[in-house]
């Protein structure tokens, strides 16, 4: 069974989800376990407070009964995919974002929701650590302290990309009211940054799992790697030239390391005691390397430096804070496939044929199969008779489920893989002064990985570059936040020429402009601080 892969990260979610309540407001959710700021803590309420906050990873992709995965929510306004579902009004907020017409009242709230949960919990958690009792030893401790130091700048990462102006607050909670100033986008940056540099600098935090022999072991736990993982799109994102050497200093160290490599062929099982109640259903099915990561079978292999776990229990339609299981799957396929081993779907995120043929132009690239997988279909809303194929629902992975099935695919959501590290390098050499030179092996590395020869090598310019990203990750949920960050694509069009869609024959009406960089606040959030000392006030353009 997959649960047998689990580190104790899962078993003790369990027990803190059975703890765990969550409210209306987004800083009053939290766990019941969070003890008085201050107060001593023991090893049992740290541990509950600590699997409390990576409680939240499970919940991006159903967010308070929103999908917003963040491994592919924003791609609905790239030119990559379309929103599609079964028609333009099934989920009016996705229409919202994909198309630049979301509204305070017509927004992508889950997000918030979820990610200032998390924060809150974060904080929870770093109190107790900070004040633990006296027997509680100092090198786990370190360690936790770095954990939580991550997964905080994690969460309000993708706070700070999806809205900009945020609150922000690092103390622990107990009493209300709840309530926070709001910074600035560039205020918000250094916040990041400084938790991020301290889990980095801690030298109990491990750069990965090791098992019992030192090797790299397949656990789910945040690493000191995660962390500068985060660290480099953070830093790219702002296009802080000032923090380049370092970023690409981290990038070399995850490669250097011995413990990450790209996977180049599709390998059998590679856990001990992993199998499905299914044996039609276990052995791989490929022989596709980049299409072997995403099944079940390359779930922390060594492409891997960070992915949330899932299992195929739990969650539910009534419950949109709890389980285990992932809805992307069924929600991504094409809505009467009945091809094995492909399950049908909703029909969202249909691919942009322009795009696709475009970029998967070469002969034997692995990525091309991998990406995408074409399936003809009247019953799509902006059908292209093109879809998703990466986190696909495939059979047997959601069986045996305990809650609704659609919502509980145990498929792994691929946060961090090396050969971001390997394009994040490539790119940072050039941006930092290395040049085309240093850059080259890295892009000469994924090049190779998708042909499966170096025979394909091109040379490393900056375009060249961003079009192995926009290969390699096509799919992931990258591609906006590049698009943001470049202000370009790999043919050096404006983002504003990329991002304004207008094609009647999908049909999708899209016009981009600088204000639809960020979300609107929800309105809710905006009512609920009206006439305090920390009164919201709404991004421009909304």
């Amino acid at each position: 069974m997959k649960r047998n892969k689990y580190n104790n990260i899962i078993g003790m979610i369990a027990i803190a989800g059975i703890l765990t309540s969550c409210g209306d407001d987004y800083l009053t959710s939290y766990p019941s376990t969070d003890v008085v700021a201050g107060a001593p803590a023991t090893v049992d309420v740290i541990d509950q407070n600590v699997t409390g906050a990576y409680q939240l990873m499970l919940f991006d992709d159903y967010a308070d009964s929103q999908w917003m995965p963040v491994n592919l929510f924003f791609d609905v306004c790239t030119d990559d995919v379309f929103k599609g579902g079964s028609d333009s009004g099934d989920q009016p907020y996705i229409l919202g974002v994909a198309e630049f017409r979301s509204t305070p009242t017509l927004t992508a709230s889950g997000w918030w929701r979820i990610f200032y949960t998390g924060l809150k919990r974060c904080n929870g958690a770093l109190d107790a650590i900070d004040h633990a009792v006296e027997d509680v030893d100092a090198a786990l401790l370190a360690r936790l302290k770095a954990e939580m130091l991550t997964l905080r700048a994690y969460y309000v990462h993708w706070l700070w990309k999806a809205y900009g102006n945020i609150p922000y607050f690092d103390k622990a909670w107990t009493e209300e009211p709840f309530l926070a100033k709001q910074y600035s986008f560039e205020e918000i940056y250094p916040i990041i940054i400084a938790d991020l540099d301290a889990a980095i600098a801690a030298p109990e935090f491990p750069l990965f799992e090791k098992d019992n022999a030192g090797n790299p072991a397949p656990v789910g736990r945040v690493t000191k790697a995660m962390a500068m993982m985060t660290k480099a799109r953070v830093v790219m994102y702002k296009k802080d030239q000032s923090k380049y050497a370092e970023v690409l200093a981290d990038m070399k160290t995850i490669i250097n390391s011995g413990a990450f490599g790209l996977v180049t062929t599709a390998a059998t099982p590679n856990f001990t005691g992993f199998s499905s109640r299914n044996p039609n259903v276990d052995a791989p099915s490929t022989t596709n390397p980049i299409e072997w990561i995403f099944l079940r079978d390359g779930e922390f292999c060594k492409e891997s430096i960070f992915e949330v776990n899932r299992i195929p229990e739990g969650r539910s339609w009534n419950n949109a804070w709890g389980g285990y299981g992932m809805y992307t799957p069924r929600f991504v396929g094409a809505r009467d496939m009945n091809i094995i081993p492909y399950v049908a779907g909703w029909g969202f995120c249909p691919v942009n044929a322009a795009t696709y043929n475009a970029i998967f132009n070469e002969t034997g690239d692995y990525r091309k199969e991998a990406s995408v997988i074409p399936f003809a279909t009247s019953a799509t809303y902006q059908n292209t008779g093109l879809f998703l194929k990466k986190y696909i629902a495939r059979t047997g992975y959601n069986e045996g489920t305990m809650g609704d099935r659609d919502l509980n695919y145990e498929n792994n959501e691929r946060i961090y893989r090396i050969a971001e590290a390997y394009l994040n390098a490539a790119e940072l050499e050039l941006a930092a002064g290395g040049g085309q030179g240093a850059a080259q092996p890295y892009l000469d590395a994924i090049r190779d990985r998708a042909f499966g020869d170096a025979n394909h090598r091109i040379p490393a310019t900056l375009n060249n570059i961003k079009l192995e990203r926009h290969r390699e990750f096509f799919g992931e949920g990258l591609r906006f936040w590049d698009l943001l960050r470049w202000g370009s694509d790999e043919n050096g069009r404006s983002i504003s020429a990329v991002l304004s869609i207008n094609d009647m024959n999908i049909p999708i009406q899209r016009t981009w402009d600088d204000n639809k960089k960020f979300l609107p606040i929800p309105q809710g959030e905006i009512d609920k601080t009206k006439g305090t000392e920390f009164e919201l006030v709404q991004n421009p353009g909304y």
